[in-house]
């Protein structure tokens, strides 16, 4: 039992788990990048994908409100070490900012570690709490719903659009594998070409009426340009006699 516990490079099975879950991390993320192949799915990760670009400026002020207030509660914690009564921060990591900065995270998610607050410097904790409680969760939070909002109507009213570019961002990814440059070596052109919607699906007989509707189509729009410039020479013609 104790060998099954090693890997042949000799890492423990902490260590082999840790990997294990990171392995399973890249696993899932390579998941979410196939859902691609379904179309449904692509618009819905394009949705996602836009949304994360669009919080990132977001994601930086956050992140700086959240750091100035583990700051401070980090600061006025020095007061309850030195003496030595209940620390307003709860150790979780055992490292005093980490430990502020998830503090200051949780309070903005809205758990809130509020038990030593009022036992020294009380109305100064409370002040900071309330202060962060109105910038992180209620502007900021807000905040991010809107922006989500907007992302999200942006790219509904563009579905057919997103859908088809994830489809072929996926394609393109894989693009080295058609060895393009070998394909169209000393090549100068690339054809493209599309289904002829006119004879294509349906019946012979079917077929056969779909062109011919065509062909009227295109002589009647022949014959009314020649009974147009007919009508324009004669309107000339009779102008020039009045002239005369």
């Amino acid at each position: 039992m104790y060998f099954a516990g090693q890997l042949w490079l000799g890492f423990s099975q902490n260590l082999l788990n840790v990997l294990a879950a990171l392995a399973l991390l890249l696993m899932w993320s390579k998941l979410y990048f196939w859902m691609k192949l379904f179309r449904p799915f692509s618009a819905f990760i394009r949705m996602i994908n836009e949304i994360c670009k669009d919080v990132q400026v977001f994601l930086v002020m956050l992140f700086i409100a959240i750091g100035a207030f583990a700051n401070i509660v980090l600061v006025l914690n020095l007061n309850r070490v030195a003496s030595e009564t209940d620390p307003i921060i709860d150790s979780r990591i055992g490292v005093g900012p980490i430990d502020a900065l998830l503090h200051a995270y949780l309070t903005g998610l809205g758990e809130f570690g509020m038990d030593n607050y009022s036992t020294e410097n009380g109305n100064v904790t409370w002040f900071m709490f309330i202060l962060a409680t109105l910038i992180v969760q209620l502007i900021f939070m807000n905040l991010l719903i809107a922006i989500m909002g907007s992302s999200y109507e942006k790219i509904t009213a563009i579905m057919e659009q997103s859908t088809l570019k994830e489809i072929c961002s996926m394609m393109k990814d894989f693009s080295w594998l058609l060895q393009i440059d070998e394909l169209y070596d000393n090549k100068r052109y690339i054809l493209w070409m599309s289904p002829d919607s006119v004879s294509a699906g349906g019946t012979i007989v079917e077929r056969q009426i779909s062109q011919l509707k065509e062909l009227v189509k295109s002589s009647t729009e022949q014959q009314e340009a020649r009974v147009l410039r007919a009508i324009a020479a004669v309107s000339d013609d009779i102008g020039n006699l009045q002239i005369g």
